[in-house]
């Protein structure tokens, strides 16, 4: 599984985010883990979280634009929207 960026060296959590990517929804796991994932467009996502299992998801419907998902979210299955992921 890979492991956060952002949990390696000065970078830390806390800290604002030095990358950015639009997030393809897909069957694999984000690599590396972000910081934080945050919906571009209004829309509804859905989610793996980094400590459930693979078919364990969450949905979060009727997004507004900066939704952030409360979760460190290792896995995006679905996104009507646009979403995309803040690391380091």
């Amino acid at each position: 599984m890979a492991s956060p960026e952002w949990n390696r060296g000065a970078a830390r959590d806390v800290n604002f985010g030095r990358k950015g990517a639009v997030i393809t929804p897909a069957a694999a796991d984000l690599d590396p883990i972000p910081k934080a994932v945050v919906m571009c467009t209004t829309g509804d996502i859905t989610i793996v979280p980094d400590g459930n299992a693979n078919a364990t998801t969450i949905t979060f419907t009727g997004c507004a634009v900066g939704f952030i998902p409360p979760y460190v979210v290792r896995r995006v299955t679905a996104c009507s929207g646009t979403c995309a992921s803040v690391d380091a």
